[in-house]
């Protein structure tokens, strides 16, 4: 249990750091109105969600052919999702917002998460206070550099009868205090079908089909406090359970075509994958009024309860090539999937039949 934790914690850690650089940066964008706010947190979060999404759907085989019947393999997998260099930045100037303009002079382009670390143009909010028109500049959040998201997992594999495996996978639940908490599951199932099919028990390789669904769920700490408190406002207190939650779901269909000789085992698959990925923030959080003459953050505007929740789905055909290495019962894999967000999958494991 100890090298597991030696093994499983760092890679946690890793997951933790892209929530809390996203969840610090998405809640900047409520000092725009509500609908500007989704607009933009929309095009900034992006990358992070689907590169979340995606990363459920790698690691799922590493072999065409399925165990014998009880055989068995036990393997821990570590998936790392890179983005594209269109995912790192997007255009201000083409996003339909209300209050919201670019300062002018400001550059159009925005970075994302996964873009570079220097600051978002700025941006210009208008609001009429009083019938007067009152205006507040902030600039866009920086890219936080985020451009891979690593997925571990522990992966299980049983033969049953028929050619068929039955497959689950898990993410043990971790808890980071101050940071967040995780926990991952998923189960899948892979038959070869050739058996059945005259002619094909003839071809001098293994073709299977593979489906597979998983599930991510995580909830980070958010602190975004006012910057001016007014009397009659809410209190401190009122903003301490601030949450951002996300829910990833991966989906995979697969066509899978492998040759196993000794000691080495090369494989391919190519299908359909498809991830769905939710993104809340909870709790109370602030608005932007009017407070000693001018716009600011301020507990007198609280925006409603849970004022961001934004959707991301992303779909599409993938294909990957991989290598397994078998040294008695000891496997080691190691694979590569081509698509809109590419993946490295490697792994290792204890494999029987």
């Amino acid at each position: 249990m100890k090298a597991f934790k030696m093994l499983i914690l760092p890679l946690a850690f890793a997951v933790s750091i892209g929530g809390v650089r996203a969840q610090e940066d998405i809640a900047t964008m409520l000092k725009a109105d509500i609908t500007d706010a989704k607009i933009l947190a929309r095009q900034y979060a992006n990358p992070f969600g689907e590169m979340f999404g995606n990363s459920l759907n790698a690691g799922w085989y590493n072999s065409a052919k399925p165990h014998g019947l009880l055989g068995f393999d036990i393997t821990f997998n570590a998936s790392i999702v890179t983005a594209p260099a269109s995912a790192k930045r997007f255009d201000v100037s083409k996003l339909n917002l209300n209050s919201l303009s670019l300062k002018p002079g400001e550059p159009n382009l925005a970075p994302t998460i996964a873009g570079s670390k220097g600051d978002g143009p700025t941006m210009v909010y208008s609001k009429t206070v009083g019938g007067t028109e009152q205006t507040m500049e902030f600039a866009l959040p920086p890219g936080a550099g985020i451009s891979v998201t690593p997925m571990p997992m522990i992966q299980a594999a049983i033969g049953l009868p028929f050619n068929t495996e039955i497959i689950g996978r898990f993410f043990p639940k971790v808890n980071i205090p101050d940071v967040g908490r995780f926990s991952m599951w998923g189960i899948g199932a892979k038959n070869e079908f050739k058996e059945f099919i005259p002619g094909f028990k003839l071809l001098p390789v293994n073709v299977s089909l593979m489906v597979g669904y998983t599930q991510m769920n995580s909830e980070f700490d958010v602190s975004y406090k006012p910057e001016t408190y007014a009397d009659g406002g809410s209190p401190e207190s009122d903003y301490d359970n601030q949450k951002m939650a996300l829910k990833a779901r991966g989906y995979t269909a697969r066509l899978l075509v492998g040759k196993s000789i000794p000691v080495l085992t090369v494989y391919a698959g190519v299908g359909y994958s498809k991830s769905v990925t939710d993104i809340d923030l909870k709790g109370r959080y602030p608005g932007v009024g009017f407070e000693n003459g001018s716009l600011s953050v301020t507990n007198n505007a609280d925006l409603p309860i849970n004022p961001l929740s934004l959707g991301f789905d992303d779909s599409g055909v993938s294909f990957n090539a991989g290598l397994r290495i078998k040294l008695a019962i000891i496997a080691f894999h190691f694979d590569y999937t081509l698509g809109k967000y590419p993946m490295y999958n490697a792994g290792v494991g204890v494999s029987f039949r």
